[in-house]
């Protein structure tokens, strides 16, 4: 049995919380949150999932993270925290025996990322970006379906992800602090990013031409990635209508298909050959969060294929989102 400790007890808390009640061999034996009212304060996100409970039988509950260190019991620290507490958090836990499964992204700079990265090094403990997007059926699918070569060389691609922005006076609200969140640009298109460069490699360079609204949030952004033989870019923005709800959509142009992805068609998720009918690809059962717990407990039985995700992909996705940064030509 793999005992799980949960540090950070808002929306991805919950749904990693969720999430590990489904998973045979693993348990939930602790959870921390200095705000103790998260408990019984069911926050909502942009996806459905999170884990409403409010009964904790048989967890011990902390405020404070260094005491549930001390206190022990557990295999793994899960960290569900802001983006900014990300380094020191997982960093002490490492150094203090645990494995960590912690969320995206990494953290704001390189530099805190591979101090992340020396710690689980020198500790001997495992540690993994919750980078969801990588488990994601369509696109698990999408990448299957790129690696069998059957519809040629990719041509070109569009990825976009869009929501309207956070409430400034709501539980998400200091996502639009970018010194605490990184914006939309880091927050939000590190999914995109990171899975373009799961796809198709690291690119050669990659710009960013971006706009911000009148109080200089930076509220939406236009990516283009550059390869020698393809078109790759990518829209990110929290400038979308309420009304509009939360979309992740891709296009995938083929030498002889195209693949799409747009939740507002009525068959989602399809491929369009050349010749021959369209038809919407078969995709795993398992919901992304489930299956990327799952992956983190065959990581620590050395079990897993490491070309799905490592820590260092994760550190690689901030670094290519730095450099998109000091492109920046703003509207």
């Amino acid at each position: 049995m793999t005992k799980i400790a949960i540090v950070g007890f808002g929306f991805m808390g919950r749904m990693h919380y969720g999430n590990w009640k489904k998973i045979r061999g693993a348990k939930v034996v602790a959870i921390c949150d200095a705000n103790l009212a998260q408990l019984t304060t069911v926050t909502g996100g942009n996806i459905a999932g999170s884990d409403a409970t409010t009964d904790f039988t048989g967890v011990d509950i902390y405020d404070d993270f260094a005491k549930m260190l001390a206190a022990g019991g557990f295999d793994v620290v899960d960290v569900t925290l802001p983006t900014p507490l990300h380094p020191d958090m997982t960093v002490a836990a490492l150094r203090a025996g645990y494995h960590v499964l912690c969320e995206k992204p990494m953290a704001l700079k390189v530099r805190d990322c591979d101090r992340m990265l020396k710690a689980a090094e020198a500790s001997g403990k495992t540690l993994l970006i919750a980078q969801c997007l990588r488990f994601w059926p369509e696109y698990v699918a999408l990448r299957k379906l790129l690696l069998s070569g059957r519809y040629g060389r990719v041509v070109a691609a569009d990825f976009f992800r869009a929501s309207c922005a956070p409430d400034p006076k709501g539980a998400h609200g200091w996502f639009l602090d970018e010194k605490k969140s990184g914006g939309c640009l880091l927050d939000l298109h590190i999914h995109d990013a990171d899975m373009i460069a799961w796809l198709f490699g690291k690119p050669k360079c990659v710009s960013a031409w971006t706009h911000l609204r009148a109080d200089g949030v930076l509220n939406h952004a236009q990516l283009r990635y550059v390869y020698p033989d393809k078109v790759v870019s990518a829209t990110v923005s929290w400038a979308a209508a309420k009304t509009l709800g939360f979309e992740a959509s891709f296009r995938v142009t083929l030498e002889d298909a195209t693949i799409v992805l747009d939740a507002k068609r009525p068959n989602p998720f399809m491929v369009y050959p050349s010749t021959g009918k369209p038809f919407a690809p078969k995709v795993p059962k398992i919901g992304a969060y489930e299956a990327e717990q799952r992956y983190f407990l065959d990581l620590l039985a050395g079990r897993a294929d490491t070309s799905i995700l490592t820590a260092r992909d994760a550190r690689d996705s901030i670094a290519l989102l730095e450099k998109a940064k000091r492109t920046v030509a703003k509207a």
